[in-house]
């Protein structure tokens, strides 16, 4: 499969164009799927003496799509301490303490991934704790969300946050605890750590993500740079597509549409943050949490700014995504967009709300009526959720709509797969379970509506269907073979399929490999 033209038989290739169409074989030539159909209709080029890869039945997929992600911030955790799964604060503090010894002098002891609902205390450390296991290097700890960091003395000392830092943990007499939370953990904290990271170690941490994401039989990722967790990464990616082995969809993670116009970008936003997480209480909501009733939560722009800026980069002709993880954040960017496109009507702006994940019904209807996309992520679901605690949270009526998503398809509303990459795993298989085997019942998609989410639904959400998405003649040949079909297997067993190989432009960029594909 190395030449610039071969044939594939005996496949099970799922071509995703829309009419369920499914083929046998199908033919390469320079990157571009030249002909489908079945073995015999490739005899002519077999007989022209094509290089055959005989497929043995394996499935092919287009290429996966990931259309939310962060290469900045997934580099920098596969460069850092990964508390996935970590259970106590016992083990937090070992793992630091066994990265401080081999930390050269002064170097950062970075650490992602920590989620204080999963642990036995319930919470984040503090700095003296931190400071007793790695006082002559700065610890960083991430919180899974993003929202919310654990910092030491040393930390907190370099970083100098100023002493009325919104969220901002502090003690009774005034001291930082060393917790930050949203907004001063994603406005301050990230992008001062970010600034202090050399470029050349910036970059090689892009490509150590784009071949993780590889190994999961993604072919494009979304890459949501720049901004508060990444200043400057925008330009940065940008300047070195070249050296970056997947398909890249770059979206400049600021509010500035000058300066996204003038990079020749024509996308703006993606973790622009309307509110904040619902793991650290920052989510914004109608109502209060049930389990805090005087918060509801935090809404970071007014309306005013909010609808100033989508007014203007819709006006500038950019496509426009925004964080909203609630009802209330989703609440004012919904409305700043319909005044953008009842302002200066544009059919196919394509503009999206990403994570959307508790929206109201009245919320999914007007989406589907504007054309707005909804960026979904599905792993938060097998990840970050615990139904018990989300219930105690929010109470039933409310959750019974979180990642409502056979509602959005009956509203029209197309969806997109992306993983949030760091927050959780690059894994669309896992998205694709996860989807199917939705906790709320009514809210199910079947494997094909959920595998649309990571291929033709992703490639329309870049305005990219033409050329990606689905096996069709013409169309650039990103695809993913698989040990088995998403669609035959039992759902639970999704998420097990090996990624047999990963074809990038026609080329295969992984060898086979044993272990689940996430």
């Amino acid at each position: 499969m190395l030449e610039d033209h071969y044939l594939l038989i005996n496949g099970n290739i799922i071509s995703m164009d829309g009419r369920d169409n499914r083929y046998e074989a199908m033919a390469v030539e320079n990157g571009r799927i030249l002909r489908v159909g079945a073995n015999d209709d490739m005899a002519d080029l077999a007989e022209a003496g094509w290089p055959v890869t005989d497929l043995k039945g394996k499935t092919v997929l287009p290429g996966f799509i990931d259309t939310h992600q962060h290469l900045g911030l997934t580099g920098q955790v596969l460069n850092g301490i990964d508390f996935q799964g970590t259970r106590t604060l016992r083990t937090v503090f070992e793992k630091v303490r066994e990265a401080a010894t081999i930390a050269a002098p002064g170097a950062w002891v970075l650490g992602y991934t920590l989620n204080d609902f999963s642990l036995e205390e319930g919470r984040m450390p503090i700095k003296e704790e931190l400071d007793a296991v790695c006082a002559d290097n700065p610890v960083m700890i991430v919180h899974s969300s993003w929202h919310m960091c654990a910092l030491n003395s040393l930390a907190l000392e370099i970083l100098a946050p100023p002493a009325d830092l919104p969220g901002m943990d502090l003690k009774p007499n005034g001291e930082p605890t060393g917790v930050v939370r949203d907004p001063g953990a994603p406005d301050f904290i990230f992008p001062a750590v970010s600034t202090r990271t050399p470029v050349e170690v910036k970059l090689a941490s892009f490509r150590k993500a784009c071949e993780a994401a590889l190994k999961q039989g993604i072919t494009t990722l979304h890459c949501l740079e720049g901004g508060g967790f990444g200043p400057g990464d925008t330009r940065i990616v940008h300047d070195n597509l070249d050296k970056l082995p997947v398909n890249v969809v770059l979206w400049n993670q600021v509010m500035d549409v000058d300066e996204t116009v003038g990079m020749g970008l024509t996308r703006i936003g993606g973790c622009i943050c309307a509110d904040g997480a619902i793991d650290a209480y920052t989510a914004a909501l109608f109502e209060p949490y049930l389990n805090q009733p005087g918060n509801r939560g935090t809404l970071n722009f007014t309306q005013e700014e909010m609808d100033a800026f989508v007014l203007a980069s819709h006006k500038a002709g950019l496509q426009v995504a925004v964080h909203c993880e609630t009802d209330r954040a989703i609440e004012q960017v919904l409305s700043a967009m319909e005044k953008a496109i009842a302002a200066y009507p544009r059919a196919d702006h394509r503009h999206r709300i990403e994570h959307c994940e508790i929206p109201t019904v009245d919320q999914v209807e007007r989406m589907g009526r504007a054309g707005i996309l909804a960026g979904m992520q599905p792993a938060f679901i097998h990840y970050l959720v615990d139904m018990e605690d989300y219930e105690k949270r929010f109470g039933w009526d409310r959750l019974r709509w979180m990642h409502p998503y056979r509602t959005m398809l009956d509203n029209n509303v197309i969806m997109t797969g992306g993983s949030d990459c760091p927050v959780t795993p690059h894994g669309p298989l896992t998205g694709i379970q996860t989807a199917v085997l939705h906790p709320i019942e009514e809210e199910r998609l079947t494997p094909m509506e959920a595998i649309r989410m990571f291929t033709i639904d992703a490639a329309y959400s870049a305005f990219d269907e033409a050329n990606r998405g689905s096996i069709e003649p013409g169309k650039i040949a990103d695809l993913v073979i698989l040990s088995a079909d998403p669609t035959e297997v039992p759902p639970e067993t999704i998420r097990e399929i090996k990624i047999v190989k990963t074809v990038v432009e026609g080329k295969p960029v992984e060898d086979p490999r044993d272990g689940p594909a996430a």
